[in-house]
């Protein structure tokens, strides 16, 4: 199969059958090989959709900037979609994540904002979604689009992944 681009690629991730958890006769278990996905995470979906989403919602238009701050998968998404879609994304994480997820990060064109995490990750998050929050407020082309509070995140895993399982 041939595709336009990455992110057509998104999704229909295999299903392989457990063999030796369940007990014979009692389940079938299947497991959606996620890490096979584009950007190699089940989030790579989810930050395509809300991506989509505020796009056909009209938040978002050429000039945006994804903000969004992360320590994982999520901001690898983000950028990801971001360069495919043509978007400047910044992506704030604690100084305290791996170096080959900022790398990721950085690969995919996103431009990579340490915060400093002084032995509290809850407070280094916190102040990552402050530091975004701050920076939209500055910047009207700023959207941030906050995985945690984002109806479309979860809205990928109903619409998508749940449809192929189905």
């Amino acid at each position: 199969m041939v595709y336009n681009n990455i992110l057509e690629a998104v999704g229909n991730t295999p299903m392989v059958e457990l063999q030796r958890m369940p007990e014979p006769g009692s389940a079938r278990i299947l497991v959606k090989v996620e890490g096979l996905n584009v950007g190699g995470s089940i989030k790579t979906r989810t930050a395509l959709n809300m991506i989509v989403q505020a796009e056909k919602q009209g938040i978002i238009g050429p000039d945006t900037i994804i903000v969004e701050p992360t320590s994982g998968n999520q901001g690898i998404g983000l950028a990801l979609v971001g360069a495919v879609r043509g978007y400047r994304t910044i992506i704030i994480m604690p100084d305290s994540v791996s170096e080959e997820r900022a790398k990721l990060v950085r690969h995919y064109g996103a431009e990579v904002r340490l915060i400093h995490d002084a032995g509290d990750i809850g407070a280094c998050i916190d102040e990552c979604l402050q530091t975004a929050l701050r920076m939209q407020k500055k910047d009207p082309r700023v959207f941030v689009p906050q995985q945690f509070s984002n109806p479309n995140n979860t809205m990928a895993q109903k619409d998508f992944t749940a449809q192929e399982i189905l």
